[in-house]
């Protein structure tokens, strides 16, 4: 099954995190071994969007967004400035 992107987030100027740390806080969250963590650079600003995807009928999603939320604002602090879950396939 093909993979999708369920959240996205920014870090605030500055701060960063590794592929490794990010797939382990995605792993927590999502509860599933059967994830990718991406980054691509963001247009016309400093900084990256951060993309967290797992198949497409991950369960219990608001339980993994409060989950990763929790997370994020445990392993990285203050950095996170932004962190919205997508609509999903055929959701929009």
């Amino acid at each position: 099954m093909n993979h999708v992107v369920h959240f996205q987030f920014r870090l605030a100027p500055g701060a960063s995190v590794g592929p490794a740390l990010l797939r382990r806080i995605w792993w927590a969250a999502a509860r599933t071994s059967e994830i990718e963590v991406s980054r691509t650079a963001r247009h016309n600003a400093d900084g990256f969007i951060y993309s967290l995807s797992a198949r497409s009928d991950l369960a219990d999603v608001t339980n993994v967004e409060a989950r990763l939320r929790d997370l994020l604002n445990r392993h990285l602090a203050s950095s996170v400035s932004t962190l919205i879950r997508l609509p999903g396939p055929g959701k929009i």
